[in-house]
């Protein structure tokens, strides 16, 4: 018979072994131990962090014999729940997503409990539930039996129709600190007898991004590496990550503006035998923890990151980011990646160095001065004073506009970055390509939020205003097609994606 994987011997059999839930895991039994019982829950959050273990182990918590606000695992529905049991229902609504699976379900659902006191309905994944079948789920959450309770569990909460939320009382699970999995990581190990460096494991936590069960799943393949000792090396090659220096040359050939130095870097890593959609994740990672830098908010022991934070503005780190998630959704992940490095490397440019001239100060140029009044430099280059002698509005503090901008309305801010944008003593201008766009940006809402976004940077109000110019485009190597500016403009604000017809 094959060994038990790992994260299946390790999954929490009891409330108490839940790690890092722990305010899921308190609301929970507080409501168990009162009988303050709702009939649906629906858990949210990313995979791999115990959201199907938590809604098994509320199940049988639900139909304990005891008394206690936890499961005994002792008497018999216990025991018969660690496996299977009569009175808990699990559906996996990606294989099952129609409105035939839940119309059975509806037909069964007001049967008796075979032995417990409740029927619990757990529904994984349930945000791939069909239209009609959302409509007839939603039937039987309005009107449940006395002995039915609906636990239903999802990675992709904003799928779900707010009818069902509203029905249901929501539980958010978080991703897993690095630290928490380090440890949890450390404890199986030593109790499997498995020999591997700290800096090891801590490249598992990293490359589990958050979920414990991949984390184990990894630490199981790892172990079978034949090596007395498993190091930091073996996991990288095993679980097929590159090294940080690798992917430092991407990053830094990109923000060089070198795209054949970036291709060249790349290509070193696909004959490393590096999958593009992996490299994609940690080019990813490296330019997050870069923004978090530079503005402010951690330190870096990655010397490339340490490095570009201080030569790049957040707003191009953040542009960076973007493009390289565009790779990670990709069905060509290795073309999309190269594509996008190129783009990338053609397009940003380091603060330190220069500024894209499309979104320089844009002033009126002064008068000559006759011949027989000299003028110094100072004088030739001074804005000419505005009526109320308010000074010209610098582009100097603009990437924290975006900053700001962005945590409020981030499609907004990913369109702003698209165009050139024009300071002057009167305000600023936005130059858009596109009338759907001028449109976008002068609709009350998004100008307020710039606005505000602004005046809390500059420190006074500032007017903003937009206005249409066919060749407003920020410049890059090529010329872009207008109808794939427009589409991906649009998916972009309204949050959609591309599928095949």
């Amino acid at each position: 018979m094959a060994e038990q994987a790992l994260y299946r011997k390790y999954r929490s059999s009891d409330f108490s072994e839940v790690i890092g839930q722990e305010h899921v895991v308190k609301t929970l039994t507080t409501a168990i131990s009162s009988g303050r019982l709702s009939h649906a829950y629906l858990f949210t959050g990313p995979r791999g962090v115990g959201k199907t273990t938590v809604a098994r182990l509320l199940a049988r918590a639900l139909n304990c014999m005891s008394t206690g606000d936890r499961p005994c695992n002792q008497c018999e529905l216990c025991r018969a729940a660690i496996n299977s049991s009569l009175d808990i229902i699990e559906i996996d609504a990606a294989s099952n997503r129609s409105i035939d699976a839940v119309r059975e379900l509806r037909e069964k659902v007001g049967l008796a409990p075979a032995v417990g006191s409740y029927k619990v309905y757990i529904i994984d994944e349930v945000h791939m539930l069909t239209t009609e079948a959302f409509n007839a789920l939603l039937k039987t959450l309005e009107e449940p039996p006395a002995h039915a309770v609906f636990v239903l569990a999802t990675t992709e909460a904003h799928k779900v129709p707010e009818t069902i939320i509203s029905r249901t009382q929501r539980f958010t699970f978080k991703p897993h600190t690095e630290a928490n999995m380090v440890a949890h990581l450390a404890k199986i190990a030593k109790t499997e007898g498995i020999k591997v460096e700290p800096e090891a494991l801590q490249v598992i936590a990293v490359a589990a991004r958050g979920g414990f069960r991949d984390a184990i799943s990894m630490l199981d393949q790892v172990a079978s590496s034949g090596e007395a000792t498993v190091t930091t090396a073996t996991v990288r090659a095993l679980l097929g990550l590159s090294d940080a220096e690798a992917i430092g040359a991407v990053s830094r050939a990109v923000a060089a503006r070198d795209a054949k130095a970036a291709v060249e870097a790349l290509g070193v890593l696909m004959e490393q035998g590096a999958q593009p959609g992996q490299v994609a994740i940690q080019l990813v990672a490296q330019w997050r923890e870069m923004l978090f830098v530079a503005v402010g908010s951690g330190a870096a022991e990655d010397p490339t990151v340490r490095e570009l934070a201080g030569r790049l503005s957040p707003a191009q780190i953040g542009r960076v980011i973007e493009g390289l998630l565009e790779v990670t959704r990709s069905h060509w992940p290795r073309e999309a990646l190269e594509v996008a490095v190129i783009r990338l490397a053609a397009e940003d440019v380091p603060a330190a160095t220069a500024r894209p001239a499309a979104r320089s100060v844009l002033k009126p140029s002064p008068a000559p001065t006759p011949a027989s009044t000299p003028a110094t430099p100072a004088a030739e280059t001074a804005p000419t004073p505005s009526a109320n002698d308010q000074p010209v509005v610098s582009d100097d503090l603009w990437p924290k506009v975006l900053v700001i901008l962005k945590q409020k309305n981030n499609s907004l801010c990913a369109l702003l970055q698209m165009y050139p944008i024009i300071f002057e003593a009167e305000g600023i201008t936005i130059r858009s390509r596109f009338n759907f766009h001028r449109d976008l940006f002068l609709k009350a809402p998004n100008r307020r939020l710039i606005e505000d976004a602004v005046q809390k940077v500059y420190g006074r109000p500032i007017s903003v205003t937009a206005v249409t110019d066919g060749s407003a485009q920020k410049p890059i190597s090529t010329a872009p097609d207008p109808t794939a500016e427009l589409v991906s403009s649009a998916l972009e604000i309204l949050g959609g994606e591309v599928v095949d017809g």
